[in-house]
Order: structure tokens, then C-alpha cells, then sequence
């Protein structure tokens, strides 16, 4: 039986080289943190610069409607759902410490796994494991769009740096091991309200695509090369947003109870991750997980994420 100290060992080192980008750590910047930027855009004067950014914040926003599924083009669709980037990345890819876009342009093209990857990479690696998809072809107005909509977004961050709020907030090593188990509680009471009984979220209702509140696992989840299926990261972003309208300097949910119903989320079945997963490197600067110095002193016969179909056992999980 795997200790939780492996457990998580595991996770995060499958996470920094091939996991969904999102980078972990407050940031060290002083620059400010972008406001008023769908404004500013809708500020700016016509042209095809303009164009191309206003498409990137559509493509953003609605993704479903032009590279989904059931794209209203058929031959777009990319995505393998019908999920939106800001389905993840929370109010266009500006709410703080949801995965904003507000220094990716900034940190990208970066070496990692022996390669240069770039911006183009990142984007990708979100179709293919968030959307379930396949990649956008790289001279693809889609992918100019989407480049000049993050390079707008982060415009004033200066090269090389990420601002306070960037990624997401490092989270606390829980108390106790992770139990999907408790999580079913947690998810019940602060969840299930939006995401539905069977994490199913609400869908648009026609003639729209995508969803009103995405659905967490099932066929038209993220697949589990995503970000969000590893339990550190889903537990970062869940306690910093999550119940919706919640933000990171007022979490509803305790450390605890985020990577209980973390670990609840992921246990679920979901599309499966590629064979060859993209290249998209995780940065930490802060790793939010201190290993532990002694593996062994975790109880042995606890696992991480119990499976739910057993019978619980005698004491606590």
C-alpha cells in the first residue's frame, strides 16, 4: 500500500515535467496587478491588432463556440468538450490565483525537460489536456488570437517576472491524509449545488454551447494529464476560488476540507491523458508540499485517495 508521502512524492514529480503550467507561488513582482482590462480592450482603436485581441477574449470566453466540440464550424473543433479556458482560467484569465494570464507572456518561450517551450506550447498543452482535445495548428488564427489576447492581458508585467497573484496559491500540507471519503461531504455541502449530484455541472441550454457551471469528471471533464487532476493543484484552486465568489484572501473551505474534496474530485473517472503528454512545464518557486522526512512515519494502510466502491474501514480514513 502507497504512503501518502509517495503519494504525493509521485504527484508533484509527474506535475513539473509534464503537467498543465500553472505555477505555484505568490509572485515576486512589483509590478501592478492588471484592472479594467476588458475595458481597456473595448477601448482600443479599430484595426486588425485590435481584431485579433477582441477574437482572443471571444476565444477565451466562449470557447465552445469556436473550437469545441460541437464548434459552430465543425471542422474547428479542437476541443475534445465542451468546456471554456475561463471555465479554469476565472474571468477571462484575470481573477489572482486562478491560473491568470496576466505574466504568462512574460515567462514564456522557457526551457524544461531539455527543451524550449513556448507560448504556443502552453496553449496547446490547455487544449489537449483541459479541453480533451487536439493542438491548434500554430500559424492558426485561433492561436494568433489567443497569443495576442495573453500578451495583452500581461503588457505591463515585465519580462521574465510574475506578479503577486500569478498561478496559483501554494496550499498548506494537510493535517490529516486527503480522504475522498470526508471530501463526498465537503462536495455535498459547498458543491453540489453547481456542479451537480454526479459533477455533472448545468450546460447552456441550446442553441449555446458549453456550460453555465463545468462538470468536474465524466466524458466532458478535462482529462487526467490536466492540471486540475492532480490533487495539489486542484486543492490550491479550489480553496483560493472555490465556492464560486470566493476569492484567495477569503477562503470558505479550511485546508483540509480543500484537499478532501480535492482528492473526492479526482477519484471520479474522466477522459484518459494522452499517451504522450505535452510538454508544459510546471513552476515552482514555492513548492506548497514539503516532502516528509521520513516516509515511513506515515500510519502504513492509508492510501491517498480511498476508492469509494470498498466499505470504509473501522477508525477515521
Amino acid at each position: 500500500m502507497k504512503t501518502v508521502a509517495w503519494e504525493l512524492c509521485i504527484a508533484l514529480a509527474a506535475v513539473v515535467g509534464v503537467g498543465a503550467g500553472y505555477m505555484l507561488s505568490e509572485g515576486g513582482s512589483t509590478a501592478r496587478y492588471p484592472t479594467d482590462v476588458p475595458e481597456k480592450i473595448s477601448a482600443l482603436p479599430a484595426g486588425p491588432k485590435t481584431d485579433l485581441i477582441r477574437y482572443g477574449q471571444s476565444l477565451v470566453e466562449d470557447t465552445p463556440r469556436y473550437i469545441g466540440k460541437n464548434a459552430q464550424n465543425p471542422a474547428m473543433a479542437y476541443g475534445g468538450n465542451n468546456l471554456s479556458c475561463q471555465n479554469c482560467h476565472l474571468n477571462g484569465g484575470l481573477k489572482p490565483f486562478a491560473a491568470p494570464f496576466v505574466s504568462t507572456a512574460a515567462t514564456f518561450p522557457m526551457f524544461a525537460d531539455n527543451r524550449v517551450v513556448t507560448l504556443p506550447d502552453r496553449i496547446n498543452s490547455c487544449v489537449r489536456l483541459g479541453l480533451n482535445g487536439k493542438p491548434l495548428p500554430e500559424d492558426s488564427r485561433e492561436m494568433m488570437a489567443l497569443i495576442a489576447y495573453i500578451e495583452f492581458v500581461g503588457k505591463d508585467t515585465p519580462e521574465g517576472e510574475r506578479l503577486p497573484g500569478s498561478g496559483l496559491k501554494p496550499i498548506a500540507l494537510p493535517g490529516d491524509i486527503p480522504s475522498a471519503r470526508r471530501g463526498a461531504a465537503v462536495y455535498a455541502q459547498h458543491c453540489l449545488s453547481c456542479h451537480g449530484q454526479n459533477g455533472e455541472g448545468a450546460p447552456r441550454l441550446p442553441p449555446d454551447i458549453g456550460y453555465y457551471v463545468p462538470p468536474l469528471w465524466g466524458q466532458g471533464s478535462f482529462n487526467g494529464g490536466a492540471g486540475m487532476g492532480q490533487i495539489a493543484y486542484a486543492a490550491s484552486y479550489i480553496r483560493a476560488n472555490m465556492p464560486v465568489g470566493v476569492d484567495h484572501q477569503n477562503p470558505v473551505l479550511s485546508v483540509q476540507d480543500a484537499w478532501d474534496v480535492a482528492a473526492y474530485m479526482i477519484v471520479h473517472p474522466r477522459p484518459i491523458a494522452p499517451a504522450r503528454q505535452p510538454v508544459a512545464p510546471m513552476v515552482i518557486e514555492e513548492l506548497p508540499i514539503p516532502p516528509p522526512p521520513d516516509a515511513e512515519a506515515v500510519k502504513p494502510g492509508q492510501e491517498l485517495v480511498p476508492d469509494l466502491t470498498i466499505p470504509p474501514p473501522t477508525r477515521a480514513p
